[in-house]
């Protein structure tokens, strides 16, 4: 048995997956701290399946980060096992052979549950105000240079946040409060999609 949609049934469901992620998008741009997203716009929210495949990206999304936050989730997915997610795990990465391209672009993925099982994932990608390294210089010739490189690695494991993480990453930027202000904003972003 196959389930079908009508076509306005299609687009009410269609415009409601966009209203989500706009919100996300919006949640995340006031809950920001640093200028990057919040007047710039160096962002994506997306809402994927189970599978990391993207489903609805926000309108206010750049096109860059839609199309590396499904390929970003497969990473996470390959090193974290799908069967080994919990409701209130957050993953995380700046890998840039995983994800955007540069360390700056920090993906935060949050499985979404629905009656016990994984039905789908939020994501969001932003550039941080800083990663350490040297400060917007293109002269850097590898990429250790560019600063901090976060691994495949759980924000929050079941709902605690990871406060060793937090600690390498304030003690390895400049601007601490706006880089874990500008991390939080995305995993409330992501919380909304939800």
């Amino acid at each position: 048995m196959t389930n079908s949609f009508d076509s306005i049934t299609l687009e009410i469901l269609w415009n409601r997956m966009t209203a989500i992620v706009d919100e996300a998008a919006n949640a995340l741009i006031r809950a920001s701290f640093s200028t990057v997203v919040r007047e710039a716009h160096d962002f994506a929210t997306v809402v994927m399946d189970a599978q990391g495949n993207s489903l609805a990206q926000a309108s206010l999304s750049i096109p860059v980060f839609i199309g590396t936050i499904p390929l970003t989730t497969k990473h996470l997915l390959s090193h974290f096992k799908t069967e080994n997610l919990k409701p209130g795990d957050i993953m995380i990465t700046n890998d840039p052979w995983k994800g955007s391209g540069h360390l700056p672009d920090v993906t935060t993925v949050t499985p979404i549950f629905f009656k016990g099982s994984l039905v789908a994932f939020a994501g969001t990608t932003s550039h941080i105000p800083d990663i350490g390294g040297r400060l917007r210089a293109p002269e850097s010739r590898e990429v250790f240079e560019e600063g901090l490189w976060i691994p495949p690695m759980k924000l929050f494991r079941e709902g605690h946040l990871n406060e060793d993480l937090v600690q390498i990453i304030k003690s390895n930027v400049r601007v601490p409060d706006q880089v874990i202000g500008d991390l939080m904003a995305q995993v409330s972003a992501n919380e909304l999609s939800g």
